[in-house]
């Protein structure tokens, strides 16, 4: 909580760093005046983005466009902003550039369930540097052998566009989807999955598939129900079909839940074509519950 913390107050330094920088260098001899250095308003709409960050579902994305629109959409605002367009410019994208580069703040460790022992894997050497992010993996496999082997991941992960509970994993996992970026994260599942099972792939000719399903699962603990962001994909190799799509080899679900300060926790089981729980257990109840239940 300390990192985002320490951006946002980050971010609050730049607007009066603008100002002062720009007093500075243009010999204005007159008293450094912070609250009318951006026109009528703009200080505050600077200052309420912040505020904004850890309120406002999807962050930036909603905070950034709407106050464009209501800085401009009156004959005043407009005239504001051809005066003061320039200073307002250096400190937005400056906010941003700050609030971007909070990605990097390194993250808390994933949740571990004592149940699942210890980690296969602490380290995935494939995930992006960016946003922060750590990862454990397990490898479950059934003790009456067969097709029932699951890869386990847990991850926490480091969100940039905002700092709020609401709506993050939701937000977090639309942008995954529409950039592909989770695909990386899971070569490290897809090498192991190809260890286990008698195909042979490929992480590198993987593709996931969204499954159409609904987004939210209640699971329920010993502590209540909890209601979980939740997403199905088809897990299919280009290399064992001509198919473009290629031919499904196993499934992947995954279920995410969001704190704040901009922190993602997510759960990822893999399952390879034949595996039980794809037909009996597709949410995977028994290793949800238990790591909620860890948290």
């Amino acid at each position: 909580m300390l990192g985002p913390v320490f951006v946002s107050l980050s971010m609050v330094a730049v607007i009066y760093a603008v100002v002062y920088l720009k007093h500075r260098y243009s010999n204005d001899e007159s008293k450094l005046d912070y609250r009318n250095a951006y026109g009528q308003y703009g200080f505050e709409f600077l200052i309420g983005c912040v505020i904004f960050l850890w309120i406002v579902p999807y962050g930036i994305m909603v905070i950034l466009p709407v106050v464009l629109i209501l800085s401009t959409i009156s004959p005043a605002g407009r005239v504001a902003w051809k005066e003061f367009g320039k200073i307002r410019a250096y400190a937005a994208v400056s906010m941003v550039v700050v609030l971007l580069m909070g990605g990097f703040v390194p993250t808390s460790q994933p949740i571990s369930p004592d149940e699942w022992g210890e980690p296969l894997f602490t380290e995935n050497p494939n995930a992006p540097i960016y946003p922060a992010g750590k990862q454990y993996t397990w490898l479950m496999l059934p003790d009456e052998g067969g097709l029932n082997v699951e890869i386990v991941q847990s991850l926490t992960i480091r969100t940039s566009h905002q700092y709020s509970k609401l709506s993050l994993a939701s937000s977090t996992l639309n942008i995954a989807d529409a950039f592909n970026m989770q695909q990386s994260r899971m070569d490290q599942a897809i090498q192991l999955l190809d260890e286990q099972i008698v195909f042979n792939i490929d992480a590198e000719e993987m593709k996931l598939l969204p499954i159409e399903d609904k987004a939210k699962h209640t699971f329920q603990t010993a502590t209540g129900d909890h209601e979980l962001d939740i997403r199905l994909y088809d897990l299919r190799s280009l290399t064992l079909s001509s198919d473009p799509n290629g031919i499904k080899v196993g499934e992947v679900f995954c279920a995410a839940k969001g704190s704040w300060g901009g922190e993602l926790d997510l759960l990822v089981v893999v399952r390879p074509i034949g595996h039980t729980g794809i037909t009996q257990d597709r949410y995977a109840e028994s290793l949800t519950v238990q790591w909620i239940s860890a948290e």
